[in-house]
């Protein structure tokens, strides 16, 4: 295993370039030969590594590449199933991130509230709108983000959205600027490539 200061190194099957070991996605290969994204590296055993990139994932199923890594333990492998597994891995630790704030209470719920923090400069750093939000509502918000210059996305569902913030249906919540809006950014900008690319 080749490390760079205290950072493991790893290699992506498809492409060969070596990377911190947490900017790869891990796949790991479970008990019935599936093969299993492991986005946050915590499932037991041997792993192979991609870019997240869908590229180096479509070749690495197209080049049989995690059967080559598992010496033929893991089943065939579709890139569609695999790239919708990772791109609701990417959404789960978002979802995760959204909910570590309501508990530290770095968010600001609702359309109004919303609105009205952003008119009042707080410190925000992100707003999500629900992907079922109405148009109308969703453009107001979306303009009052980019008049402060604050990153602005659609994720999600009214009942998703609101069961993550522990309410009824919501569809807007902002990010106060922290650590938290920081992963919750990082996150953000990893799915929205993932996206463009499929």
């Amino acid at each position: 295993m080749a490390t760079i200061g205290n950072r493991p190194q790893r290699t992506c099957v498809a492409c060969r370039k070596s990377k911190a070991q947490g900017e790869l996605v891990r796949y790991v290969v479970a008990p019935d030969g599936t093969l299993l994204v492991d986005y946050r590296h915590r499932l037991p055993g041997r792993g192979a590594y991609t870019c997240i990139d869908l590229n180096c994932l479509r070749k690495a199923v197209e080049s049989k590449q995690f059967q080559r890594s598992f010496r033929g333990r893991c089943h065939e492998v579709s890139y569609e199933s695999l790239a919708e597994e990772l791109q609701q891995s990417v959404r789960q630790k978002m979802m995760n991130l959204l909910g570590m704030g309501r508990k530290s209470d770095q968010l600001i719920s609702g359309s109004n509230a919303v609105i009205t923090a952003l008119r009042q400069g707080k410190d925000i750093a992100l707003v999500i709108t629900t992907e079922d939000i109405s148009s109308a509502i969703a453009e107001k918000i979306r303009a009052s983000a980019e008049r402060e210059n604050v990153t602005y996305c659609q994720l999600f569902g009214k009942g998703m959205l609101g069961q993550i913030l522990g309410k009824g249906e919501r569809s807007v919540v902002a990010v106060q600027t922290g650590t938290l809006a920081d992963a919750l950014l990082f996150e953000l900008q990893r799915y929205t490539h993932m996206v463009r690319e499929n």
